[in-house]
């Protein structure tokens, strides 16, 4: 008992001394050490320095070798001020939601493996800084089901240069002795905080049949760490007879990410009458970025 004594004394003197206040503090004449602000770029590079205006696209940062900067916020990963090490962490993955493409494409090099409701494999890599490649497929659960699907993305203005960003979209898919593809375009508004994307897809099949699709999304960063996310899909039913009742589907949830992975999680509904008691299908994705 003696010896938990004083094993507990000698942690309360420990913890006493870990609190107690720096040399000086009490001072009237004490100034507490100046702990610089932080600004991660996108491309590796620490700034240190002191933040000077944040605006809805430019972050304006001052250092001590370089003056002041102009920095687009599209090429800023984190920031950390005030000594506060966890400061904004941006979305992973930016260049789409969960089925609405974004007009941003990945940097030269940058690559990435989705996880589409478990089965759903993609994998993605940036060719250049304006064309992502991707390749996708199924998990293997049966030999006798296997798919392939190629798609690309070209992305034609900017969207951290220009007030709108604009990329043509293009996919073909080989389902055991089924073939379909699509061609399309995406246009889009915002940054990796923010952004409003509409995309426009002209699908095709074996049998000759066409259609047009409208993928309408948003997201918003609403905390550190997370974003809410909202679609529209119209439908084919809606395009090509107008007696059905349904009007589209639509996407609503949330993404949780760090500064290389994301989690999505939302319900898919479809827009009709008669949906009896039924709610909403759940919906998940994982990414990983490199």
């Amino acid at each position: 008992m003696r010896h938990a004594m004083t094993i507990l004394v000698l942690m309360l003197a420990a913890a006493a001394v870990a609190t107690e206040a720096p040399p000086g503090s009490n001072d009237a004449d004490y100034v507490p050490p100046i702990v610089p602000d932080e600004l991660l770029l996108m491309d590796g590079t620490l700034l240190s320095g002191r933040l000077i205006e944040e605006r809805a696209d430019v972050i304006v940062f001052e250092t001590a070798s370089l003056g002041r900067l102009e920095i687009p916020r599209s090429q800023v990963k984190r920031m950390a001020s005030d000594g506060e090490r966890g400061g904004v962490i941006t979305d992973p993955d930016y260049n789409s939601l969960m089925f609405c493409p974004t007009p941003a494409t990945l940097e030269k090099g940058d690559g990435y493996f989705r996880d589409f409701e478990l089965f759903f494999l993609n994998f993605g890599y940036a060719l250049t800084d304006a064309f992502d490649l991707s390749v996708g497929t199924i998990f293997p659960i049966s030999a006798e089901v296997a798919m392939i699907a190629v798609g690309g993305k070209l992305r034609l203005i900017n969207r951290s240069e220009r007030e709108m960003g604009l990329a043509l979209t293009g996919s073909f898919t080989k389902l055991e002795e089924m073939h379909f593809g699509a061609v399309g375009a995406v246009a889009g508004f915002g940054d990796r905080l923010r952004s409003l994307n509409l995309a426009v897809n002209r699908t095709f099949d074996d049998d000759g049949d066409a259609e047009t699709v409208f993928i309408a999304g948003g997201d918003v960063q609403i905390s550190r760490r997370s974003k809410l996310l909202l679609e529209y899909m119209s439908s084919a039913a809606l395009l090509e007879d107008n007696d059905s009742d349904l009007k589209g589907f639509l996407n609503i949830g949330l993404r949780f990410f760090g500064e290389t992975h994301s989690f999505s999680l939302t319900g898919f509904r479809p827009l009709s009458e008669d949906t009896g008691s039924f709610v909403a299908f759940p919906m998940i994705m994982y990414s990983n970025h490199w």
